[in-house]
């Protein structure tokens, strides 16, 4: 098995063929695609197009299972934000009325424009994080020379974000060892049980920071000072080779978004007017 940022993946993941730079520039034009599309039904297609590619790379589909309760949460605030606190608009169609409070249909449009906006940029996020390691990462960067003070920043970052993840599941494991079960307590009690959570995860971060810094200085590495200005070899990327089908495959990414530029504002596709959902919904 191979470990990423968010768990593990096999091998011989097809995923693997493709150079890191590939991945990243993969994740940068697809989560930047759903900014340029209004239209729901065509941020719904990308995120089943990244789902699939999710379960083609064979990760592990129970990893994903714990991303479902936060998007389904923030569904429910993206659509509470949009109607219940949307205020009143006499100019808009009323859908129907709870309690005295009118529901709009261009609010619910809204909320449903922004949600599908944002679930595909996380199903990107999570493809890349779940395929790819902070050495991948490291890679893809400094193939594109971008500094190695601000690669090396970055690549940390996520690799911190992916260890919280599983210092997050060894406490749970342990209480779940000595016995503790929240399933089938009330909602008020798992969110106090999930809040004590952060003091154990907040003081291993703070330790393992220590760590961190410590083993850096033991290597002789600075941000700043004569340190920094050594030239570094880039012995990583000698352990990647840049394919034929990896230069296809980029030039196929940056094809379809320069297609979607030219079709949303040369020809007017994607728009919210054109949409499926306000053709078939909104004017009936």
């Amino acid at each position: 098995m191979h470990k990423t940022l968010l768990g593990y993946i096999p091998e011989d993941s097809p995923i693997y063929k493709l150079h890191p730079f590939v991945r990243l520039l993969f994740l940068l034009i697809v989560s930047f695609l759903p900014l340029l599309i209004p239209a729901p039904e065509w941020n719904f297609l990308i995120l089943i197009i990244v789902l699939v590619l999710i379960l083609y790379a064979r990760v592990n589909i129970r990893v994903l299972r714990i991303y479902v309760p936060v998007a389904i949460s923030m569904g429910i605030i993206i659509l509470i934000s949009y109607t219940l606190l949307g205020g009143y608009h006499p100019e808009y169609k009323v859908l129907f009325t709870l309690f005295g409070k009118p529901f709009y249909w261009e609010r619910i449009r809204d909320a449903l424009v922004v949600y599908f906006r944002i679930l595909p940029m996380i199903a990107t996020m999570v493809f890349f994080l779940t395929t790819s390691s902070e050495r991948d990462i490291i890679a893809a960067m400094r193939s594109i020379k971008i500094p190695f003070v601000v690669t090396y920043t970055f690549a940390m970052g996520l690799r911190a974000a992916g260890m919280v993840l599983e210092d997050f599941s060894i406490i749970r494991q342990a209480e779940q060892a000595r016995g503790f079960d929240i399933s089938g307590k009330p909602l008020t009690y798992k969110i106090r049980k999930y809040v004590m959570y952060m003091i154990p995860l907040f003081a291993i971060s703070l330790r393992r920071t220590e760590e961190f810094t410590n083993a850096l200085f033991a290597r002789g590495f600075s941000f700043t000072g004569e340190a920094s200005k050594v030239k570094r070899a880039d012995y990583i990327l000698s352990c990647y080779q840049f394919h034929f089908y990896d230069g296809l495959i980029a030039t196929l990414i940056i094809t379809c978004l320069i297609i979607v530029l030219l079709l949303r504002y040369k020809f007017g596709y994607f728009s919210l007017e054109k949409s499926l959902i306000n053709v078939w919904f909104g004017q009936h």
